[in-house]
């Protein structure tokens, strides 16, 4: 059995336990029923807006969030409860000291290319003026990439153009660059997506942006390839892009461990549904 399928397995023995009947690919039968708490005004109208059809049905499936596996259900789960609290063990969590201003969902941040700029998982704009960029990943880094498809559109290699250079990002220039010749490969941390998100927040927040990196970790052969892809991405990037690598396991503990009292209902939740084991 496959890594992926084994944490397909995990939630779905966690659906069953609460009464739900995932279907065969590992849909619950209702938005709400994947989520801790019905998503607030503020993440609705974040993903409504957003660009990846994650709350609606399709004719060929089921709405994105519905999935026990979904991603984006996973940041909601675990962020969704912050946009009406005090932020503070939050930040503090995440290794911030600065308090926030806003948080929001499928974030986009144009890069003056044509076409739809990708959609960031989450960002959290600080009181300083800094912004806070998170990709989050779930399983979708257990599944290693193909190295037959192409990581960057023609685009992003304009003639004469530099446009990661001319953002203050001469490092991940050349990263990309190397990227799309084929030149460096990573085959479970898309490197790719992280740089196209590098440039639109250098684009529309010049140098004042943070980008993370959080990822659920799960115990597998693929785990110790995908850290040796971020150690090797974070030494030829990380300090261009402020980088910070954190797993949500190590997310929970810290917040677990908080000094201030959280919702015991938001920690069970999350305890039981995603770190149990």
């Amino acid at each position: 059995m496959s890594a992926r399928s084994e944490l397909l397995k995990q939630q779905c023995k966690w659906a069953e336990a609460t009464g739900l009947l995932p279907d065969a690919r590992g849909y619950v039968p209702n938005l709400k029923a994947n989520l801790y708490r019905p998503l607030s005004l503020i993440a609705k109208q974040c993903f409504s807006n957003g660009s990846g059809n994650e709350l609606e049905d399709m004719k060929s499936r089921p709405a994105k969030m519905r999935a026990l596996h979904s991603s984006s259900a996973l940041v909601v789960n675990v962020f969704d409860y912050w946009t009406a609290c005090d932020t503070k063990p939050l930040m503090k969590a995440l290794g911030l000291t600065d308090a926030r201003s806003r948080i929001r969902f499928e974030a986009q941040f144009p890069t003056n290319l044509e076409g739809m700029p990708p959609n960031l998982d989450l960002a959290i704009e600080l009181i300083s003026g800094m912004t806070v960029g998170v990709e989050s990943k779930f399983c979708e880094w257990l599944t290693p990439k193909t190295m037959k498809k192409e990581c960057f559109k023609p685009k992003y290699f304009p003639r004469g153009k530099f446009i990661w250079k001319d953002q203050g990002l001469s490092g991940c220039q050349e990263l990309a660059l190397s990227i799309h010749k084929g030149v460096d490969k990573y085959r479970y941390l898309d490197a790719a997506q992280l740089l196209k998100h590098a440039l639109g927040l250098a684009t529309k927040c010049s140098n004042r942006f943070i980008l993370y990196y959080l990822y659920y970790d799960w115990p597998c052969p693929e785990s110790e390839q995908h850290k040796k892809e971020i150690d090797r991405f974070a030494n030829l990037v990380g300090e261009e892009l402020r980088l910070r690598i954190l797993t949500y396991q190590e997310l929970f503990r810290r917040l677990s461990t908080s000094t201030v009292a959280l919702d015991s209902g938001y920690l069970k939740y999350l305890r039981t549904r995603y770190f149990s084991g």
